[in-house]
């Protein structure tokens, strides 16, 4: 099989939902994500079908509530398992709260640490 990802992929632990305006919502199990795409399990059947529009919203530690949900379309189906690409730039709708303080692991502030290394501290 030729390999055509063109995005690095990865699997985070959180849970999607699907919105169709006539079938209604569905959750599913998000398998893996890039910036062009995402693989889902369903948790339960659906006649979904390649070229159908959907819409997504992605659930868990690590999204945030306030992001909006997405446009899909549906690119591959096997039994549960759907492939869906975005429609549009993910980030022409959302972007992630700024963060305050980033914490380092010894608990000092990421921004206390840059300002160290600024050429003004030297």
């Amino acid at each position: 099989m030729i390999e055509r990802r063109q995005h690095n992929r990865f699997s985070p632990d959180s849970w999607a939902s699907l919105r169709h305006p006539l079938l209604g919502t569905v959750t599913a199990e998000i398998r893996d994500i890039s910036s062009s795409g995402v693989s889902l399990e369903l948790d339960t059947d659906m006649n979904y079908f390649v070229t159908m529009d959907l819409d997504v919203k992605f659930h868990g530690e690590g999204w945030d509530d306030s992001m909006p949900r997405l446009p899909v379309q549906v690119v591959r189906v096997e039994e549960r398992e759907v492939a869906l690409r975005f429609l549009d730039n993910p980030e022409d709708y959302w972007t992630p709260p700024e963060d305050d303080d980033i914490l380092l692991p010894d608990g000092t502030a990421l921004d206390d640490e840059l300002s160290d290394l600024s050429p003004a501290a030297m």
